[in-house]
Order: C-alpha cells, then structure tokens, then sequence
C-alpha cells in the first residue's frame, strides 16, 4: 500500500471516528491537522457538530463565546501576509523595530482595564525576512515568516 492510499485511509478513519464522537488519540488529531480540501470542510462541520452539542448538553444552544485578549506586538516587523495583524507595517515604516518594556506594560495594562483576561505576545517576522531593521537578530525557531504564533499569559488587574 503506498502512502499516499495509507494517508488517505488514515484519514477516512480520523474523520470517521471524530464523527462518531470517538476521543481521538494523538496520531489521529496529527493526521487531521493535515487535512485540506473536502477532507477539512468535513473536519469544519465535525467540529462544528460537535460544539453545538456540547453547547446544547450544557443548556446553552447557539451560544457564542469569545475569550477578552490583548495583542501586545513585540515587534511590529511582519510582512502581513494574513492580513490578520493589524499592528504590522513594513521595516522602512515603524518608529522603534520592538516595543520597550514601558510600552509593553501599558499595552497589558490598559488592556486589563478593558476587562481582558489574556495577553497574547506576537513575536512578528523572523529576522531573515524582516530587512535590515533586523539586522543581527538570530530566529531562535529557525521561522522566518508569518508565524501567528501568539505565547499566552494571563492578566489580573
């Protein structure tokens, strides 16, 4: 069986037992992180299914939730691939490359005071694709591009 037909039928099996509401073990949560096309439109409305049972076992159909975060960008170098961070600008457009330790306490502050619980610290573009205003920074991850890879602390004001 090659393994192109074994990634297909791991797959089929994953989605398979996520929809039957199976508690997955960690290679078929890996196998599904790989999911793309049909196969992810299917994982999308497993999850989906999935949430809105739970939401109506506890009571609460149809609710939304959302978690109250900050962004607080360490540095503003990002290419802005995703479009996502609103913080990005280009290496030739920001005042200072990194926030100082000032402007990072403010951020969480203030964001505690707008009652979120959650800070999230981006780390922006790696320095191999940041331009010069990275200049003798090493990646300690080896990334050099969109990572969207947010490290969490909790806030209490």
């Amino acid at each position: 069986m090659s393994s192109t037909q074994h990634s297909a039928s791991a797959m089929r099996r994953a989605l398979r037992r996520a929809a039957d509401g199976v508690s997955l073990d960690v290679t078929e949560a890996s196998i599904l992180l790989a999911a793309r096309g049909a196969d992810l439109d299917q994982q999308c409305r497993i999850a989906g299914h999935v949430r809105d049972q739970g939401l109506a076992t506890a009571g609460l159909p149809g609710l939304v939730t959302y978690s109250r975060k900050v962004f607080i960008p360490l540095t503003r170098l990002r290419r802005d691939r995703c479009h996502y961070c609103t913080f990005a600008t280009t290496p030739n457009r920001v005042p200072a490359a990194f926030l100082d330790i000032d402007q990072v306490v403010q951020v969480a502050w203030d964001g505690a005071a707008l009652g979120c619980k959650e800070a999230l610290f981006t780390l922006g573009t790696g320095p191999k694709s940041a331009g010069p205003a990275h200049s003798g920074v090493r990646s300690i991850d080896g990334d050099d591009g969109c990572t969207g890879r947010p490290v969490r602390l909790a806030l209490s004001a």
